[in-house]
């Protein structure tokens, strides 16, 4: 059970250096910046990119970094390190208290611990395979609802959403609620703590998902892709799947309407 223990601890020691950076800048100005793909950046999500980068180095100096920001290494196998410093940077700027840290130590292509931390409310969400999902010391677990009573997070975009409504359209005929805000790890926190049923997401990226991957299926849930496939970390991807398993195949279907 202590397999990964120094890793853990380093991780959450990160996130909890990374929360004061993220309320110090969420009411003052955070310099936004855009980016080459017309996304926005703040000052803070590169200090606290930089800040990850310097603590893993010194930490374990033979890992790499890929961050959403700066990295130090590239995709492929061994150990890296996955890091978005601001999860919902759009939540962020807009002021809105659903922007996370998130930290995952991916393995030969698969996520083997994940530390993911919410400053607004002083959450902590933690896991190591094979040994749990907690948040602030407390066990997580899926729910165990179906669709038909369920609630399923999606993108804020809403030019994804009116290019490709079909599934929601179907799925809002089925009776399914919607929960519609900027967050990706927010949202998957959401599914790994049994407050919603799945999260669907077209954008989202590896440094996006790595950490809550690890968090949702130890509480009990399921994260592939759209298709229902597992995910692979040794090369950039986009889209991800993230449910309480018990509705995974049915959203697979309403994902290919």
């Amino acid at each position: 059970m202590n397999e990964y223990k120094k890793e853990l601890e380093i991780a959450k020691n990160i996130a909890k250096e990374a929360g004061p950076i993220m309320l110090k800048y969420f009411d003052a100005d955070q310099e936004v910046k855009i980016k080459e793909d017309n996304s926005q950046v703040t000052i803070a999500d590169k200090l606290i990119n930089s800040l990850v980068i310097e603590r893993l180095k010194n930490a374990f100096p033979e890992d790499g970094v890929i961050g959403e920001e700066e990295s130090n290494t590239e995709y492929g196998t061994g150990r890296k390190w996955f890091c978005d410093p601001i999860d919902g940077t759009m939540a962020f700027i807009w002021g809105t208290p659903t922007a996370m840290f998130s930290l995952a130590l991916v393995v030969d292509g698969t996520p083997a611990l994940g530390v993911a931390y919410d400053p607004f409310l002083d959450r902590l969400y933690e896991a190591v395979v094979g040994q749990g999902s907690f948040c602030n010391g407390l066990p997580l677990k899926v729910s165990k609802k179906g669709l038909e009573d369920g609630l399923i997070a999606v993108t804020s975009n809403i030019n994804k959403i009116m290019k490709k409504p079909n599934h929601l359209v179907s799925l809002s005929e089925k009776g399914v609620r919607f929960a519609v805000f900027s967050g990706a790890v927010y949202k998957a926190c959401l599914v790994a703590k049994g407050k919603a049923e799945a999260y669907i997401e077209d954008g989202v990226n590896a440094h996006d998902i790595a950490a809550v991957q690890v968090i949702v299926e130890e509480a009990g849930g399921k994260v592939t892709n759209k298709g229902g496939e597992k995910l692979d970390y040794t090369k950039p991807f986009k889209g991800a799947l993230v449910s309480n398993k018990i509705v995974h195949d049915e959203m697979v279907k309403y994902c290919s309407i």
